[in-house]
C-alpha cells in the first residue's frame, strides 16, 4: 500500500465543505480564490457588490479570518 498526499484542490474542496459554506458562499470564494474584485464577483453571479460583502463577510466568520489575503491563504493551505 503507497500513500500519497491528497490533491490541493481535493483538500481544499474537504476544508470548504467542513467549514460549511453554502454554494453560494463557495462560489464566491472561487472567485476570490481566482483574485477577483467585488465588483466582477457580484456581474458574474448576478448579484449586488453588497451582496458579494455579505457572502465574504459570511465566509470570514465561518473560516476565522479577517482579510481576502488570509482567506485564500487558508483554504490553499498557505
Amino acid at each position: 500500500m503507497t500513500v500519497h498526499p491528497a490533491p490541493a484542490a481535493d483538500v481544499a474542496e474537504i476544508l470548504l465543505l467542513a467549514y460549511g459554506l453554502t454554494p453560494r458562499e463557495r462560489d464566491v470564494l472561487a472567485r476570490v480564490v481566482a483574485g477577483l474584485p467585488s465588483r466582477t464577483i457580484a456581474v458574474e453571479l448576478h448579484i449586488t457588490a453588497a451582496t458579494v460583502q455579505a457572502h465574504l463577510k459570511s465566509v470570514f466568520a465561518k473560516t476565522g479570518v479577517r482579510s481576502r489575503s488570509e482567506l485564500v491563504a487558508t483554504v490553499l493551505g498557505l
